[in-house]
């Protein structure tokens, strides 16, 4: 925490010369938002930023002779308070481009220490038909996501990912109307699973000394836009010290579809990612060591899956929400040995909808947010699928309060 603390006494520290120097040449724009939010559920769950950031259900815990689910205990967060606190830079041309910065910083937690979150801080330049952006913002994945109340927006069914990157878009068209990004990305907070105990780590993905790379393209076409990306990414799960320090890679590929539609006051927006050892996406997947190989032979083979969501959202003033989201585990194709994935590899599918309603006034946004998330949990077969399934569900209520400026 101490590190923390001393972090954002030298970010606001740095500041204070900026903004006596502001008028000058370069403009501050601070914006963030206050919020208090209650949560009941109704099963134990996996969930970050103490509750306020869901994803799931664990599976169910029982003994011996007894089939009660010991998980299956209902607990809630009362008034629970999260900040968010960023500022954009705009400065002066360079290199013909029109220049900006940004950086954001995310507070959570009802209790001490609670959690301070670092979660954008890049540099960009804007030419007229092209943008090159370097530090740490949202990965491609993640251009869209749906309206909800919960700051998970989506999570685990969206991709949840914040990585530092370089990337570039160039925009044809007399409207931009159609945008190219290409992307060189490293792992940092959200990382992949892997041997380690700690479980996800970016690691795995700095031992391949190679950026994850993304390609995407979209399409405005009026009030209609879609667009599609591909990503490859290499990892290290293993090295073999007594073998000149020799490295085991895995490669996996995962691409992505979505579209949105926006008129008046109905906005609807659907995604869909498949591919390999997802995890670093926030996605419920992983990959295994092949098994039934030559002695001293390592061979990785990552787990396949599918991930889609859908929101439907009416209204001004108030609005009316509908989310859906469904994942599924393919396995890998080949028998594994170990899994290295969320839950042990042991979920099959999960599934959520949850109706939402959010009303703002002035600055403020009151929201009521219902999920109901289920998964199916079984057992692992050799290949990475799973069967053998029974399901586990969790009733979640959120209340939100939030003040933005």
């Amino acid at each position: 925490m101490k590190h923390k603390t001393l972090l954002l006494q030298a970010l606001v520290v740095s500041l204070l010369p900026l903004s006596a120097n502001a008028q000058k040449n370069v403009s501050i724009d601070w914006y963030g938002f206050v919020a208090a939010q209650s949560w009941i559920n109704t099963h134990e769950s996996v969930a970050g930023a103490e509750g306020f950031l869901y994803l799931y259900p664990t599976d169910e815990a029982t003994v011996a002779g007894d089939d009660h689910d010991r998980n299956a205990v209902s607990q809630g967060s009362w008034f629970g308070t999260m900040a968010r606190l960023g500022f954009v830079l705009k400065g002066p041309e360079i290199f013909g481009a029109a220049s900006r910065a940004k950086a954001e910083l995310e507070f959570s937690g009802h209790s001490a220490p609670g959690s301070i979150l670092y979660r954008h801080a890049f540099i960009a330049l804007d030419w007229d038909n092209s943008t090159l952006t370097l530090g740490q913002t949202w990965h491609p994945m993640n251009d869209l996501f749906p309206s909800t109340v919960g700051i998970a927006i989506g999570s685990p069914f969206n991709a949840l990912n914040r990585s530092p990157q370089l990337r570039y878009e160039y925009f044809l068209g007399n409207e931009k109307s159609i945008k190219l990004t290409g992307a060189a990305i490293f792992q940092a907070a959200n990382g992949t699973f892997g041997p380690f105990a700690a479980g996800k780590s970016y690691i795995y993905n700095r031992r391949s000394i190679m950026p994850m790379f993304y390609a995407g393209v979209d399409f405005t076409l009026g009030d209609f836009k879609v667009g599609g990306g591909v990503e490859y990414k290499r990892t290290v799960p293993s090295i073999d010290y007594a073998d000149d320090n020799k490295k085991y890679y895995l490669d996996g590929l995962c691409g992505m579809i979505q579209a949105q539609y926006n008129k008046d006051k109905l906005a609807i927006k659907a995604k869909t990612l498949i591919g390999h050892d997802m995890s670093h996406l926030g996605i419920c997947s992983g990959f295994g060591q092949v098994a039934n190989l030559n002695p001293g032979e390592i061979q990785y083979a990552p787990l396949a899956a599918s991930s889609s969501w859908v929101q439907v959202q009416y209204g001004g003033a108030v609005k009316y929400g509908l989310f859906g989201g469904y994942m599924s585990n393919w396995g890998a194709g080949k028998d594994l040995s170990v899994v290295y994935a969320a839950e042990g590899g042991t979920i099959d599918n999960m599934w959520r909808v949850a109706p939402n309603v959010q009303y703002t006034v002035g600055n403020m946004n009151l929201g009521v947010e219902y999920e109901l998330t289920t998964v199916a949990y079984g057992t692992r077969q050799p290949n990475g699928t799973v069967t053998d399934t029974h399901n586990v569900s969790n009733n979640r209520l959120l209340l939100s309060v939030m003040y933005a400026f």
